[in-house]
């Protein structure tokens, strides 16, 4: 699995990259984790908000809602539902 956080290197983008980390070695996920900040990516995605989290290339949340937010959203990715 690919784990991509989408931002600009804002100290919320940071917190989301940091609380990523901390659930997918929580949960035992097989993940490699990236941080996107590079515009011209992040414009290609065509996100209106950040930070975002994509994996394998779906936007499954945007804007930083704090750990449960990011791992209800991971959980649900996993299992095939919409975030």
């Amino acid at each position: 699995m690919r784990i991509q956080v989408i931002g600009v290197g804002c100290a919320t983008c940071k917190h989301m990259e940091a609380d990523v980390q901390a659930i997918v070695a929580r949960l035992g996920l097989d993940a490699t984790i990236e941080r996107v900040d590079d515009l011209e990516q992040i414009l290609r995605l065509g996100l209106l908000a950040l930070p975002a989290l994509v994996v394998d290339g779906e936007v499954i949340t945007t804007g930083y809602g704090g750990q449960k937010r990011i791992e209800k959203a991971l959980r649900q990715w996993c299992e095939g539902g919409a975030a």
